[in-house]
């Protein structure tokens, strides 16, 4: 990793465009594994979309540094790696397949309102700094980010209502 001196809005847009593009990355992976992590066949394939997804937001966010002239700054994400570790924590408990799939959709959920936050800032400094083409990138990225939020979480819902009933269920079965 490297300490870049952040003096300038520019400097601080590199920064976090940066940390985005290390962040988006380690999604990208976390979403293969979690594709096979799943129980149910409509989060799968939502979630292998979102993978893909997620590799066109990789090409976006490299053409704003081809935009710019810079390369991205090597540093890692904190954000992405504390819900990694977060998830590597819960899978240790080794959850019922159901519950998994509900962790791991909620998971995505997190995931994804980090990345609109971070692109919301981003696009404010691109619009600061004038940059209208990266602005346009990061705006499309931020689209996609935010119906796939929506997606995720109305896909927990719908699994909600379908395993809440059967756990509360369940104990008066055994009764």
């Amino acid at each position: 990793m490297i300490d870049v001196k952040v003096e300038s809005v520019q400097d601080l847009f590199l920064h976090e465009l940066s940390d985005l593009y290390d962040g988006t990355q380690k999604i990208a992976l976390i979403l293969l594994q979690l594709v096979n992590e799943v129980d149910n066949e409509r989060v799968r394939s939502v979630f292998q979309e979102h993978e893909r997804e997620t590799i066109e937001q990789i090409e976006t966010v490299e053409r704003c540094f081809e935009i710019l002239g810079t390369q991205p700054k090597r540093m890692m994400c904190c954000g992405v790696h504390g819900l990694k570790e977060e998830h590597q924590n819960f899978v240790k408990n080794s959850p019922p397949k159901k519950l998994l799939t509900m962790f791991d959709l909620g998971a995505v959920a997190k995931a994804e309102h980090y990345a609109i936050a971070s692109y919301r800032t981003l696009i404010e400094k691109a619009n600061l700094m004038g940059q209208q083409e990266c602005t346009r990138l990061l705006q499309k990225n931020l689209e996609q980010e935010e119906a796939m939020a929506r997606r995720v979480e109305q896909l927990g819902r719908e699994l909600g209502q379908q395993t809440i009933p059967e756990a509360v269920a369940a104990p008066d079965m055994e009764g």
